[in-house]
């Protein structure tokens, strides 16, 4: 079921791409990576707060300070996940924490972006809005202490070869990593 927050953006989103007169083709395996970076091997790396392994994946880990990038405002964290064959195959993104109000204003400002840049959302199993078969994914999620945060994720094109292997060698499964928040040690 869809909540209403999500139905609002889906409705504002639908009324922008038409009001725009266009709507982008759908995911094509040349759409480039976020933040610079390209699907695949990786040649060069900024130096990231943390790494993890996890089965056949190298989780690198950006807080707010050490990432590769600022091309999104209110960014608390990046990862990156590199599979030991694929390459970099999916990249996640977190807000900072942000109120009620500015959590609604950075998800419908990001799912209108997505909208010119893939067409329309759906909604996906796990309660975000998805594009490109789940290549593309955003969700607003309640924190403890009552402020709210935007994930988003980014898949490339060997993304399921690379959680083929993962899965069954890892207690979580690589699609649903990105909702989950990672805490950095002080």
């Amino acid at each position: 079921m869809i909540s209403e927050l999500a139905r609002f953006i889906l409705k504002r989103c639908a009324v922008l791409a038409f009001a725009a007169g266009t709507v982008l083709p759908a995911f094509a395996a040349d759409v480039p990576a976020p933040f610079g970076f390209a699907w695949g091997p990786l040649d060069k790396i900024p130096k990231p707060s943390l790494a993890l392994k996890d089965a056949n994946v190298t989780v690198l880990a950006y807080r707010r300070e050490g990432l590769p990038v600022n091309e999104l405002a209110d960014t608390e964290a990046v990862l990156l996940d590199v599979c030991k064959k694929e390459g970099l195959q999916q990249v996640s993104w977190a807000s900072k924490a942000l109120s009620s109000e500015e959590a609604t204003a950075k998800l419908a400002q990001l799912v209108a972006l997505g909208v010119q840049k893939y067409g329309d959302a759906k909604p996906s199993g796990e309660g975000a809005l998805g594009w490109e078969n789940g290549r593309t994914e955003i969700l607003r999620v309640a924190e403890a202490d009552g402020g709210y945060r935007i994930l988003m994720v980014n898949r490339g094109p060997d993304f399921e070869t690379c959680a083929a292997e993962h899965d069954p060698a890892s207690d979580q499964k690589l699609r649903t990593r990105w909702m989950r928040r990672i805490d950095f040690p002080n």
